[in-house]
């Protein structure tokens, strides 16, 4: 992903809004989450934290993605085509600047 993906992110916020969708934020970040198996070692994946009006959160799988492929994921999550991100423990912010009217 590029390193502006969260402006990308932001600006598709509006869009969604103006089709019905209760999205107020969407924003990348690193999940950091322990593997089942034999060695407890802690693994990071990239995934979007895609945030409801009512405060729900759900999470789109993204990492190593172009910001394009990356919202193409995130809208197939919100649609449910596509199962969004699971195991997710330890959320990590700040890994890409976001614009400055979500601070």
């Amino acid at each position: 992903m590029n390193k502006d993906i969260n402006h990308t992110l932001m600006a598709l916020v509006p869009i969604l809004q103006a089709n019905g969708e209760k999205v107020v934020k969407i924003e990348a970040v690193q999940d950091w989450y322990m593997a089942k198996g034999k060695e407890s070692r802690e693994y990071c994946k990239e995934v979007a934290e895609i945030t409801y009006e009512n405060g729900h959160k759900r999470y789109a799988d993204i990492g190593g993605d172009a910001n394009l492929t990356a919202l193409y994921d995130i809208l197939a999550v919100i649609q449910e085509i596509k199962h969004g991100s699971g195991a997710i423990e330890r959320i990590e912010r700040g890994i890409y600047e976001m614009p400055e009217v979500c601070r």
